[in-house]
């Protein structure tokens, strides 16, 4: 049903809910928060922009090995010296240095994201887990003013605003239009040609602003956050270990990182991944939609403008789809020989084109940064 919706019927769920929600607390306006052809135009933009800059590419793929190969290192020093490790920490400093590459052509310190930003990052995270989620309306405001740990969330948010405020600032004043160099900066270009013919559309200041933070939030905390939990989740199977390892060793060899070219040769890692993102999703709810016209699910009339979420554990749990739901068996996602993806799914983050742009391109990168630390 869930894809039924969320795929098939799309163009009649690809609103977003009106009024408060989790998602209009980051801002009013962006790429999370637009619906219709300002939300279409913005998330392809983003795309290209973002494949423009090496996103799936040997380039940018580089640099992930840079930042994961520094990371390994102060985790090699740590664990020699029997200090208490913080992998999530650790790799939230990575793809902040990733996320901040390609929007701001930007590298933050290790002492400045961990000592300014690190902690403004968990804390608006924090609204994002568990059934805050679903909090709406004047509820969510309640929470907003009253609640401790959402106050802490907005105060949070306020200061990763600023910084990202800032950046937007600093781009403008110097920007070139001969010399893009990272999202800002094309999202600036395209504002210019648009205005040579009478107006600027979508993009606006304000809506860059929104979608600078938008992504910056969401992409600096999911990934980490996600690597973690599977890396996590991965340390109660040793015989799932053994035989990534053994892959690992036999595809990529000791000399160097998997790529993203790799994937495809690794089933068995990548049958793992899908087996711990269906066992133990860190996000057991999908984003918002919303309905524009009155419609029906299955039975069940929806009227016009309503605020749906999905539950995605009943499919990730379904006996019909996954015999033995509750055992870890990463071969149900191969074919027989073992050599090969034999079906979709699950779906983490949910699925659908509302799906953050992020969130949908974010398991390459989470399957390099596993890979990388299984080795």
């Amino acid at each position: 049903m869930i894809k039924d919706v969320i795929v098939n019927r799309a163009e009649e769920f690809i609103g977003r809910p009106h009024g408060d929600t989790t998602l209009t607390w980051i801002s009013k306006v962006g790429i999370l928060q637009d619906e219709s052809d300002s939300w279409k135009d913005q998330r392809k933009f983003f795309l290209q922009t973002a494949k423009n800059l090496g996103f799936g590419k040997l380039e940018l793929e580089g640099k992930i090995h840079d930042e994961i190969k520094g990371m390994l290192e102060i985790l090699r020093k740590e664990c020699k010296n029997s200090r208490d490790v913080n992998l999530q920490s650790h790799a939230a400093y990575v793809t902040n240095s990733i996320i901040a590459h390609i929007l701001f052509s930007k590298k933050f310190t290790s002492e400045e994201f961990h000592q300014k930003y690190e902690k403004n990052f968990l804390d608006a995270l924090k609204v994002f887990v568990g059934k805050n989620h679903i909090v709406i309306g004047n509820i969510l405001k309640f929470l907003l003013t009253f609640s401790p740990s959402m106050r802490i969330a907005n105060k949070a948010k306020c200061v990763l605003q600023k910084c990202v405020n800032d950046i937007v600032t600093e781009h403008l004043t110097r920007f070139d239009p001969t010399h893009p160099k990272d999202y800002i900066d094309y999202y600036l270009l395209q504002r210019r040609e648009l205005l040579k013919n009478g107006s600027e559309g979508s993009f606006t200041i304000n809506r860059l602003r929104a979608n600078s933070l938008n992504l910056f939030m969401e992409g600096t905390e999911t990934v980490s956050f996600t690597a973690n939990h599977l890396l996590t989740q991965l340390t109660k199977y040793l015989e799932a270990q053994k035989k990534i390892q053994q892959e690992l060793d036999g595809i990529v060899g000791k000399e160097r990182l998997p790529s993203w070219a790799d994937r495809v040769k690794l089933p068995y890692l990548e049958a793992t991944i899908q087996e711990l993102y269906r066992l133990a999703t860190p996000f057991n709810l999908s984003t918002m939609y919303s309905n524009f016209k009155e419609t029906t699910i299955e039975k069940y009339t929806i009227p016009e403008r309503s605020s749906i979420i999905f539950n995605l554990d009943p499919g990730n749990f379904d006996p019909e789809i996954f015999p033995n739901p509750r055992d870890f068996d990463p071969t149900r996602f191969l074919s027989a020989d073992g050599k090969k993806m034999k079906q979709d799914g699950p779906f983490p983050f949910g699925i659908g084109g509302l799906c953050n742009s992020w969130r949908n391109n974010s398991s390459e990168s989470e399957g390099i940064f596993v890979s990388g630390i299984s080795r």
